[in-house]
């Protein structure tokens, strides 16, 4: 398979990953590589270069500049991605806005602080997925330490949704600014649990990639892709007695970066779903990305 590694890209490769981000952009994919965009470049990619390179809609360099965020975030994130990581991020993030918030107790909220509020959600999310797939403990009390894991998930969310609603409706909420400070100081907290008190080796386990073949002959893989808020593409609804499932070596929620050799990366569901069906000779090629499992007892 080709190299995941972005910055060693070449001007076709990167043509090849942008040809897969629709139409909008793949017809900007000539001038681009004209214009010798190589992996390096791509990462570093801003609104300005898009001016010189020819794409000059804003919508186009939006929908182009969300797909390199996406695959900064892998290129620069993915190796050393781990729940407890994830819990400092969270942290950081809703105690500043927490701290920022007491000295404004009783004022509006401005648009830094919505800002603000959208950073620290946007940091929840990805905890979430995280904990949404923690593996299972066999043990007696590292069962009820699981539980007390998923109680904190179910916070997070709930104080996320929470944050956010009060910040989009200040107008109509009593001492918002109080309110969304509480919230966050509460988020940093469930976040600080997380960081301290959790002793689960898994919280700094991060996940790993795999390559998998499928031999599927005339059949259909049965599988779906679901397109997650972070540009990655998890495997879902295997069906019983379908090559993944015959396989034994995909599972729900293992995410897709690769297949075929081309990265997909910040790419639609839909096409990365294309993709997969067009696989040559009846096998298919995944680099899967998943999440670590707890070893044997």
């Amino acid at each position: 398979m080709a190299s995941l590694n972005v910055a060693e890209w070449t001007p076709d490769q990167v043509a090849e990953w942008l040809s897969g981000l629709g139409p909008t952009v793949a017809r900007y994919v000539p001038g681009l590589r004209e214009k010798k965009l190589d992996g390096t470049k791509l990462l570093m990619l801003r609104c300005d270069d898009l001016e010189y390179l020819g794409m000059h809609i804003i919508g186009h360099q939006e929908l182009l500049l969300e797909a390199v965020e996406h695959l900064r975030n892998f290129q620069y994130e993915a190796s050393r991605e781990c729940v407890q990581q994830l819990a400092v991020r969270v942290s950081a993030q809703a105690t500043t806005l927490a701290r920022a918030l007491r000295r404004q107790a009783d004022a509006r909220l401005d648009t830094q602080t919505l800002a603000d509020v959208a950073r620290t959600v946007h940091a929840v999310k990805p905890l979430v997925c995280w904990l949404d797939r923690w593996p299972p403990a066999a043990a007696a009390a590292a069962g009820a330490a699981d539980a007390a894991l998923q109680e904190r998930k179910a916070a997070l969310l709930k104080l996320a949704l929470e944050a956010a609603t009060c910040a989009q409706r200040d107008r109509f909420a009593e001492q918002p600014a109080r309110a969304v400070a509480a919230a966050a100081a509460a988020t940093a907290a469930t976040a600080d649990y997380i960081i301290q008190d959790v002793s689960d080796p898994m919280v700094l386990q991060p996940a790993s990639l795999d390559s998998v073949t499928l031999r599927q002959g005339s059949r259909p893989l049965g599988f779906h892709v679901l397109p997650s808020f972070c540009g990655h593409h998890q495997l879902a609804h295997i069906r019983f007695g379908s090559p993944a499932h015959a396989s034994g070596a995909v599972h729900d929620g293992d995410e897709i970066v690769q297949v075929g050799g081309r990265c997909v990366v910040g790419w639609s569901g839909e096409a990365v779903e294309r993709l997969c069906a067009r696989a040559p000779a009846g096998e298919l090629a995944l680099r899967l990305r998943r999440r670590a499992a707890r070893p044997p007892p």
